[in-house]
Formats: C-alpha cells, structure tokens, sequence
C-alpha cells in the first residue's frame, strides 16, 4: 500500500470500524485494522523502513530448501 493514512481515513470517513488506527511497528512497517459495514477485517500495511531482523530481536534464516518430490530422486 502506498499510503496507510490516507486509507485509513478514506475507510474511516465512510463508515468503516476503527480496530487500531495506524501505528509504526518495530519492523518498519504501518498498519492498522478496521473493519468494514459488513463486518470484514482489513489490515492495511505499508513499508517506512528497511530494518534487518536483528534490529528487533530477530535472526535472519536461510530458505527452506526446495521440495523434491519422491520421484524426482
């Protein structure tokens, strides 16, 4: 998403719930919830910062290595 707070507000002037209005988490990213007249959950999210898993507490990992179906041995 391009911008969480102009969503946000968009959503929000039309009727939708406010669940967590918008917040910057840790992991550079912001987002919120809301949910719509039916009653549907949307979790809008956006990237503000390019932070590695060890900035917050995290490692990085290696891939899962690709699956090989039994026949392809």
């Amino acid at each position: 998403m391009v911008d969480v707070d102009d969503a946000f507000a968009r959503a929000r002037d039309h009727g939708a719930v406010v669940l967590e209005a918008p917040v910057d988490r840790e992991y550079g990213e912001r987002d919120c919830t809301l949910a719509d007249l039916a009653g549907h959950r949307w979790q809008l999210a956006e990237a503000v910062a390019d932070i590695a898993p060890e900035e917050f507490g995290c490692e990085t990992v290696s891939p899962w290595p690709a699956y090989q179906s039994p026949n392809s041995r």
